[in-house]
């Protein structure tokens, strides 16, 4: 549905003093969206809000900051980050507590102004609906790995279009599964941003022969046939 598709750094795992910096490093290639990480890393919510600010002030208003608890706050904590950050504007907040909790979820959502974001542990559309129904959510992450490939995730983006939510497939993990999210983000129009792993990750940069680029902080439409990447038997073999 377009030629290419705004892309975030994802990786933002250093402390207060250092998240800056951090994230700066991701925007010197291009970047004008990252993300970050939050929660049970930092020992306290205070520390992960003070880490949140820290970011927005070092980057200014213009970059989209992302966090990511990866489901490791309770209720109550992920309500309290919310509160804190109110004022750093954060484009979504990323799985704020557990993804067996989706009631806990929508109750997070309803406290707050800030998107939230989930989804990427769900096994199929059915999962996603739920998450839909309970009202739990802004941006629907489906795993291409996890919810059943290029087909089931695909449905799931049709639950977005049809619910008006944004579409931003987790594309984590190997090179293979990036690409099959990929390929469905440019093929729904409820996708406007896709994710790109900037930490280290030899599944993603080693596994295939083909490189995986992001240029001025964009992702290009792909025009390879199936995924358009093969494996590096070197690689297979060593590992």
């Amino acid at each position: 549905l377009r030629p290419q598709m705004e892309a975030y750094a994802s990786g933002g795992w250093a402390n207060t003093d250092a998240i800056g910096e951090q994230l700066l490093g991701y925007c010197s290639k291009g970047f004008r969206a990252v993300k970050m990480r939050v929660g049970v890393m930092d020992d306290t919510v205070a520390n992960s809000v003070a880490r949140v600010k820290a970011a927005r002030a070092a980057l200014g208003p213009d970059v989209k900051i992302m966090a990511d608890a990866h489901g490791t706050f309770s209720v109550p904590e992920a309500k309290q980050f919310c509160r804190g950050v109110e004022d750093s504007h954060l484009y979504w907040f990323e799985e704020p507590i557990s993804p067996d909790n989706k009631i806990g979820t929508a109750e997070v959502r309803a406290s707050t102004c800030t998107p939230i974001a989930a989804g990427e542990s769900e096994f199929t559309r059915f999962n996603v609906r739920e998450l839909i129904d309970h009202r739990a959510v802004d941006v629907i992450q489906p795993d291409c790995a996890i919810i059943g490939g290029i087909t089931e995730a695909r449905r799931v983006a049709g639950l977005a279009e049809a619910y008006q939510l944004e579409l931003a497939p987790h594309c984590w993990g190997s090179a293979f599964s990036f690409m099959a999210g990929v390929a469905v983000a440019f093929a729904s129009p409820s996708a406007a941003i896709i994710e790109f792993s900037s930490g280290g990750n030899p599944m993603m940069y080693e596994l295939v022969n083909e490189k995986i680029t992001a240029v001025e902080g964009k992702i290009m439409a792909p025009t390879a046939a199936g995924l358009g990447v093969s494996p590096n038997w070197d690689f297979v073999r060593e590992y």
